[in-house]
């Protein structure tokens, strides 16, 4: 189920600067909790195409790596989310079949290369997806997830142009935004806002694609490995 990319760590990550960084994000993450118990996160983004999908499927694969019982949820509902990135096919239930009753959870979550890991893809009912998020059914099934892990990840569509975003992160206890190393400063606060709105307790930004010589694990890693 977990492939290995340039970009996704896999269930084997090779030694890198890239696999630290991730595990610099797990012990950011396991402090900021030590602070402020938390279980349910949803990863979002100001736009498309910033990272989002591939942070949170890394995420929940350094949080499996330490047998932290984890399930990753596409809540992305226009197919460019994790279940897409890892080549899951439409026909397999998920999410929206189970908050339907047309799957039960058990049967919908899907095993990976790490046995603390769990994959719940959206589901064959993506269409109905950002209606569902708005209705006590979703809210039943979320609650479900939190009975089977120590940590839910939730990959949820953009923030700007989509509803999904906003219906479902007051429903978490953490919003992590992921936004690219070049984005304008203005669209992230506008977004920022915008989740704040509706109740959501941001816990941080992600800033992703941050190029070699700008980044400090980057140079710490080579410097130390040179």
């Amino acid at each position: 189920m977990l492939i290995t990319t340039e970009t996704l760590l896999g269930a084997d990550p090779p030694r890198s600067a890239y696999l630290e960084s991730y595990r610099v994000l797990r012990s950011s993450i396991l402090a900021l909790r030590e602070k402020e118990p938390f279980q349910t996160l949803l990863v979002s983004s100001p736009a498309q195409r910033e990272g989002k999908s591939t942070v949170v499927m890394n995420l929940g694969t350094v949080l499996g790596l330490v047998e932290k019982p984890t399930i990753v949820v596409d809540a992305d509902f226009y197919g460019e989310g994790i279940s897409a990135m890892l080549g899951i096919s439409n026909d397999t239930v998920g999410l929206t079949d189970v908050c339907l009753g047309q799957a039960q959870l058990e049967e919908a979550l899907i095993p990976t290369q790490i046995p603390s890991l769990h994959i719940l893809s959206s589901g064959t009912q993506m269409e109905k997806g950002p209606e569902l998020a708005v209705t006590g059914s979703m809210k039943q099934v979320l609650s479900r997830l939190e009975d089977r892990a120590e940590f839910v990840l939730y990959d949820c569509t953009p923030v700007s142009g989509f509803g999904t975003a906003a219906s479902l992160a007051g429903a978490v206890d953490i919003v992590l935004l992921v936004c690219l190393a070049r984005s304008q400063v203005t669209d992230v606060q506008r977004c920022l806002d915008s989740l704040r709105e509706v109740g959501a307790n941001i816990g941080g930004v992600i800033v992703n694609d941050v190029l070699p010589h700008d980044s400090v694990v980057y140079r710490a890693y080579h410097r130390y490995y040179g």
